[in-house]
């Protein structure tokens, strides 16, 4: 008899965390949720790893956990970390502090390319070889159009939303059956969602891409209730929406 199949969600959140982890929970994964903190909820989770994913030198120790715990490593991935500070709107680089950027930049890109290596690494050794293989990453819009007061937040954004495009796109990985996903809801014009983000939708569909066995499009943009829509060639339109709507509310609390 096969074994379960494992998620490891890095970034318990009580929004897409406990939702991604409740879903395939139920749909028969074990699951490890790895974060700072112990959750307060229960998402149905066998096993929680303490980490700071400030430090990309404790990502490593977080597969070793899982491993120990369940004797296999995680054939789904879920990248649900991100850490930042809003710059000055009107003098970006008068609020910027180095230090505090390189922690942002940890969490958002630096510690993700140590989980991609090492999840890349343990997809290799699952005996189940039709097992999902896949790694998801909670991104936003910020990869594809420039916000005012997101300018190092939007760098770590677009840099793992690079490696994932590059990763995807030199088909590296593809005939191994290994796929990656950068993932960003939107509303159904294309525009943000921001703190809006609906966890259990994420759940439905990042379920749904681990369970397709192949690489779909690595920018998986979607919308509650209607699933992947691309938004491609749209940009210049979004951005000039969104700008418009933050200075109609910048004017407006003055």
């Amino acid at each position: 008899m096969a074994s379960k199949p494992i998620l490891l969600v890095l970034g318990a959140g009580p929004n897409i965390g406990i939702h991604v982890s409740k879903f395939f929970a139920g749909r028969g994964y074990k699951v490890a949720l790895a974060s700072r903190s112990k959750p307060s909820f229960d998402g149905g989770q066998e096993l929680h790893i303490p980490v700071d994913l400030s430090n990309p030198e404790n990502v490593p120790g977080v597969f070793e956990a899982v491993r120990a715990k369940f004797g296999e490593s995680p054939s789904v991935v879920v990248y649900n970390c991100a850490s930042h500070v809003d710059d000055n709107m009107h003098d970006p680089l008068s609020s910027f502090s180095l230090s505090e950027y390189v922690k942002h930049q940890n969490i958002n890109t630096n510690s993700v390319l140590v989980v991609l290596q090492e999840a890349v690494s343990g997809f290799r050794s699952l005996s189940d070889p039709d097992a999902a293989k896949t790694f998801i990453y909670t991104g936003n819009i910020l990869n594809v159009i420039t916000i005012p007061g997101r300018l190092t937040f939007g760098l770590g954004k677009s840099g793992t939303a690079y490696a994932i495009r590059t990763l995807v796109e030199g088909n590296v990985y593809s005939e191994e059956g290994i796929c990656f996903y950068y993932t960003d809801e939107r509303t159904v014009d294309g525009l943000p969602v921001y703190s809006e983000i609906d966890g259990e939708t994420a759940a439905e569909e990042y379920f749904r891409l681990a369970e397709m066995r192949e690489q779909g499009p690595w920018l998986f943009n979607y919308v509650k209730g209607l699933g992947f829509r691309s938004f491609e060639g749209m940009e210049d339109v979004i951005r000039s929406t969104v700008i418009s709507g933050r200075n109609l509310a910048a004017n407006s609390s003055a």
